[in-house]
């Protein structure tokens, strides 16, 4: 049953919360045992929606997953894989886009896959064409059926040279997870480079792949004919302890991010400094907090890593409409972003939405009709309003502006905010904020 939020806003968030494992990592981890001939251990990991997919997944694929009751380390024996029916593949799935992942893997341990017509968020197109035009790069024979498309391979996987059109983290974590034990070389240029990607890589490295990341954005992967299994402990979610750092300068709070890590944050921590975010780092988290005084505005463009990631701006524009100015944020990963001012904006927030690249440079969807451009005029007051939760980074955006926000807020959709955030409600009821949950009528 679907859950309502009721925020009473105007309470600074302070105190400690604790980020684990990356959302962007670990279930690409857990699908890469299945590439291995005996058990693998994954550490760190979060209990979030997107893992409960996967595990969903794997144990209809006839992997064995057993999660340690105290740690909540994954043991995952993938020696007994088989196939699964379409059906319950599809009933399991839901709306992620997870399953696309799969099939390099099944098709190395099994000889086929099914994945089910896709969802996820809608943040934009994320057209699964990169992931099929991948996969029969390796030989595999793609067939649309009735719910979805098989893949298999009758004569096995075999490396390719592959170029991509934009450094897209899924496909190039299909190329790895594809190419560690095809036939030959595969030679991937354009490749994403994000820290996540070099976790899954050492991950692969650790089951006896042969992978070399080059300084152009190309990756080297020697296939070898088996693999064995890992043991790994996850790196921490970026993304997650971002949107806290945002929550704390939004509510005026101070919030000491345990697990938060420099090294993969460097590129947010540079712009929250600017804005006026105070910091203090160290070798267990991060201490974000409001310093009191004025914050300032800036002109901020998303990019792939080392840039500005997607998933920050969204949080990091409710701390904007706070900001003494004007800020132009210039959206260049996903066309579809912005969907969620339109909530802040009934929140009081001065935010208008452009289809001009306000950009340095213009990107790839300049001129296409996409609102992609936003700016953000403040200090603005927000007041409470009744939000639906459009998408995960959104929804969360949404949640900290009905913390800051004066009055009353009603937000519903918030099982989306679970596929990445783990035990959400529960963090924020440990920072102080007010709010009740109940069942949707």
């Amino acid at each position: 049953m679907s859950s309502v939020l009721t925020i009473r806003g105007g309470v600074p968030l302070a105190g400690r919360v604790t980020v684990r494992g990356a959302k962007n990592l670990v279930p690409k981890a857990m699908v890469a045992a299945l590439l291995g001939n005996e058990p693998s251990v994954l550490r760190n990991v979060p209990e979030i929606k997107d893992v409960e997919v996967v595990t969903s997944l794997l144990q209809l694929h006839g992997v064995t997953v057993e999660k340690d009751p105290v740690t909540g380390d994954l043991t995952l024996d993938p020696t007994k894989a088989k196939t699964a029916s379409h059906t319950a593949i599809d009933a399991h799935a839901g709306d992620s886009r997870i399953p696309i992942l799969l099939c390099g893997p099944l098709i190395h341990a099994i000889g086929e896959a099914f994945i089910p017509d896709l969802g996820g968020c809608k943040i934009g197109d994320r057209p699964i064409d990169y992931h099929l035009n991948v996969l029969r790069q390796f030989g595999a024979v793609v067939e649309k059926r009735p719910g979805g498309i098989h893949i298999s391979a009758p004569d096995g996987l075999k490396g390719a040279k592959i170029s991509l059109p934009y450094p897209s983290v899924g496909a190039t974590e299909q190329v790895l997870l594809s190419a560690t034990r095809a036939e030959g070389i595969t030679e991937l240029s354009g490749a994403a480079t994000e820290p996540e990607i070099v976790d899954l890589i050492a991950v692969l490295q650790k089951m006896g792949a042969i992978i070399s990341v080059q300084t152009d954005r190309t990756i080297r992967i020697e296939g070898v004919p088996d693999l064995g299994g890992y043991n790994h402990r996850a790196l921490s979610d970026r993304n997650e302890s971002a949107s806290w750092a945002s929550a704390a300068l939004v509510t005026r709070g101070d919030i000491f991010v345990e697990g938060a890590t420099q090294r993969d944050m460097m590129t947010f921590l540079n712009t929250y400094r600017k804005v006026g975010g105070g910091m203090d780092i160290g070798d267990d988290g991060i201490r974000f907090y409001h310093k009191g005084g004025k914050l300032n505005p800036l002109v901020l463009e998303t990019d792939v890593h080392p840039g500005f990631m997607t998933d920050w701006q969204q949080p990091l524009i409710v701390a904007l409409t706070q900001a003494e100015g004007v800020s132009i944020v210039h959206e260049t990963v996903y066309e579809n972003r912005f969907g969620f001012t339109e909530a802040l904006i009934r929140m009081g927030a001065n935010i208008q939405v452009h289809r001009e690249c306000l950009g340095s440079v213009p990107c790839r969807f300049g001129q296409r009709n996409f609102l992609h451009s936003a700016v953000i005029s403040g200090p603005t007051q927000l007041t409470g309003a009744d939000i639906d939760v459009p998408d995960l980074r959104g929804g969360f955006s949404h949640l900290i502006a009905a913390l800051a926000a004066n009055g009353t807020s009603r937000v519903t959709g918030i099982d989306i905010i679970n596929r990445g955030y783990e035990r959400f409600t529960e963090k924020l009821a440990g920072l102080g904020a007010d709010f009740d949950i109940t069942a949707a009528k």
